[in-house]
C-alpha cells in the first residue's frame, strides 16, 4: 500500500512541481571531505526541494541533514561516489526530463545537466556515466566531466538498477505495475556503448551487488514471498549459483543487497521489510534486525559498511512526512537515530 501510494504522489508531481531547471554554482572550494561515513538520499515528497542529502560524519559522530550547495528537485534517487566526487541523479516530472549533478564530496555542485527520462540510478565506467531511463526503456550515457550526452542505449522493461564492474554495465529490466514484464538483466559494453548480452533472471531483478571475488550478485523477488539471489559470471554471464530465499526465517527477498568485505555474508531488505542476513557457503538465513513496528515504519534502503561495522537503514516512515536514518552496529543493536528529509532511499558508505 505504501508503494502504491508513492507512486501516486510521483504521477501528481506533474501537477504540483514548478519545474528543475535552476543555477547552480560552477566555482566550488577546492576542499573535499575526510571523513567517514554514509551519504543518505532523500527521495521527497511531490514539491522541489522538499528532497534531501544527508551526512552522517561517523569520525565525529556528526549528522547534517542537508550538505547540498542547491536546492533539489523531484525525487532524486540516484546516488554514487566516483572518487573524490559525487555523481547524483533526480526523475523530475513523471514522464519528462530528469537531471544529473556533479558534487564535491561536501556536496557543493560543481556541473549539472538535463539528461534521460526519469533517470532513477546511475553507474560509472570507462570514464562516463550510465543512468536508466525507467519509462524510456533505455540507459542515457553521458561524460562524466562534462556531461555530454554521447549515447541512448535501449535495454529491456523499465530499467532501474544498474551496476558496472570493469568496462561492462549491468543493468536490472523490471516490471511495470499493471502492464509490462521484465524479468533480465542487460549488460553494456562501456567501450562501444553497445548491449552485448542479455541474462536471463526471475522476474523484476531489483538489486546488484559485486562479491568478495568479483562476481556479480542480482537479487530478485519474483511474484511470490520466496526470492532468488543470482550468483552470476561478469564475464561469460553464466549462473555459478542460486541461494532461495524462502519465506522462513528471512522472509523472501526484497532489494538492497550489502556484501560483508571480511566474510560470506550478505545482508538484504526482506520481502517483510526487516533486515535479512544470508551465509552464501553454509547457505543459513535469518532475520538479522527486525522491524517491529511495521505498520509505522518502512525500511525504503540499507547499506552496510563491513570496515566499520555499521548497518545504515532508511526508514522512509509513510512517505509523507520526514524519514529516519537508523545506524546500527555490527551485531544489529541500534545505536544512533537521525531525522532525514522525506523518502530517505539511498546510502553511499564513505572511507
Amino acid at each position: 500500500m505504501r508503494k502504491l501510494l508513492y507512486c501516486v504522489i510521483l504521477i501528481l508531481s506533474i501537477v504540483y512541481s514548478s519545474g528543475c531547471n535552476r543555477d547552480e554554482i560552477i566555482n566550488p572550494p577546492v576542499e573535499v571531505n575526510v571523513f567517514k561515513g554514509a551519504y543518505i538520499l532523500s527521495e521527497g515528497g511531490a514539491s522541489v526541494g522538499s528532497s534531501k542529502l544527508s551526512f552522517y560524519n561517523l569520525t565525529d559522530d556528526i549528522f547534517e541533514e542537508n550538505i547540498t550547495s542547491i536546492t533539489l528537485g523531484l525525487f532524486p534517487d540516484g546516488l554514487i561516489l566516483d572518487g573524490k566526487e559525487l555523481f547524483l541523479c533526480e526523475q523530475g516530472n513523471f514522464g519528462s526530463a530528469g537531471k544529473v549533478y556533479k558534487m564535491d564530496s561536501n556536496g557543493v555542485v560543481k556541473n549539472s545537466q538535463s539528461v534521460g527520462t526519469n533517470p532513477f540510478s546511475l553507474a560509472s565506467a570507462n570514464g562516463k556515466l550510465y543512468l536508466t531511463n525507467g519509462p524510456a526503456n533505455n540507459v542515457s550515457v553521458v561524460d562524466k566531466n562534462n556531461f555530454n550526452i554521447l549515447a541512448t542505449v535501449n535495454v529491456g522493461t523499465y530499467p532501474q538498477e544498474i551496476i558496472s564492474i570493469g568496462n561492462k554495465v549491468f543493468v536490472c529490466n523490471t516490471s511495470v505495475f499493471g502492464g509490462a514484464t521484465d524479468s533480465t538483466v542487460s549488460v553494456i559494453d562501456a567501450v562501444s556503448d553497445l548491449v552485448i548480452a542479455t541474462i536471463k533472471v526471475r522476474k523484476t531483478p531489483s538489486s546488484l551487488a559485486v562479491t568478495n571475488d568479483g562476481k556479480l550478485l542480482v537479487g530478485c523477488p519474483g511474484s511470490s514471498i520466496t526470492g532468488i539471489i543470482y550468483k552470476l559470471d561478469p564475464d561469460d554471464y553464466s549462473k555459478l549459483d542460486s541461494f532461495v530465499i524462502n519465506n522462513s526465517p528471512a522472509s523472501g527477498f526484497d532489494k538492497d543487497i550489502a556484501v560483508d568485505r571480511n566474510s560470506n555474508t550478505i545482508y538484504f531488505i526482506s520481502f517483510f521489510n526487516n533486515i535479512a542476513k544470508y551465509d552464501m557457503v553454509t547457505r543459513g538465513h535469518s532475520v538479522f534486525i527486525n522491524n517491529f513496528n511495521i505498520m509505522d515504519d518502512f525500511y525504503y534502503g540499507y547499506n552496510y559498511d563491513s570496515k566499520n561495522k555499521r548497518h545504515y537503514i532508511a526508514n522512509a516512515k509513510n512517505f509523507l512526512v520526514n524519514g529516519r536514518i537508523n545506524i546500527n552496529d555490527e551485531n544489529g543493536i541500534n545505536i544512533r537515530t537521525y531525522t532525514t528529509g522525506i523518502a530517505p532511499r539511498r546510502i553511499v558508505i564513505k572511507n
